[in-house]
């Protein structure tokens, strides 16, 4: 599983091992056999069971379902999402991976190239300081914010997403609260009309 914003998204690898277990692991995955084993568990520890009996009676057959799943299954192999973005070090086109911080791209051909990068997502603003790109990017924690394409030089960042579209009263750049409903704003006139209540 993956995460996306709030929700948790299935893989490829993910849903081809839930295809698997539910064809060649049928006992397993029912939900009978779950709270059947839970209850001979909680048997064993009040002592009225005894582990190596219980035990026995899943792990013999579980063997036997396993030696007949491998060879049934074989090797299977995932193909890599192929990108349309050329690798700039050896000219393979760059294929999606997944790490602990969510896609990325990397290059085919490793190990003989290791090129591995970020996936850009552009938000389709120019950066209010410096007019380069604003991109979408991640935390160490996953949290979504925006930045421009000009970091270091450049330090503009934003939790709220920037908008081509100006203020009305002041004409400066407004945001977008993403986690309020999409709300629209100008942080100019919100502080003053902030500081004013004060």
């Amino acid at each position: 599983m993956v995460r996306n914003k709030k929700n948790l998204v299935p893989t490829e690898l993910g849903m081809i091992v839930n295809s698997l277990m539910s064809e060649h692991f049928e006992n397993i995955v029912d939900v009978a056999f779950t709270a059947n084993m839970e209850e001979n568990l909680d048997k064993i520890e009040e002592g009225n069971e005894d582990w190596r009996s219980i035990i026995g009676e899943f792990y013999d057959p579980f063997i036997k379902t396993v030696a007949e799943a491998e060879e049934k299954i074989g090797d299977i192999e995932i193909k890599d999402e192929e990108s349309d973005v050329v690798c700039e070090k050896c000219g393979a086109m760059m294929v999606y991976k997944h790490g602990r911080f969510g896609k990325f791209l990397a290059c085919p051909s490793f190990p003989k190239c290791r090129n591995a990068k970020p996936i850009v997502k552009e938000v389709g603003v120019k950066c209010p300081d410096c007019g380069k790109e604003i991109i979408e990017k991640k935390s160490k924690k996953g949290k979504i914010f925006f930045g421009c394409t000009g970091y270091p030089d450049c330090s503009f960042t934003s939790w709220d997403r920037p908008t081509n579209e100006t203020c009305p009263d002041c004409g400066a750049m407004m945001y977008e609260k993403l986690t309020r409903g999409n709300k629209k704003y100008c942080p100019i006139c919100s502080e003053n009309k902030d500081s004013r209540k004060k």
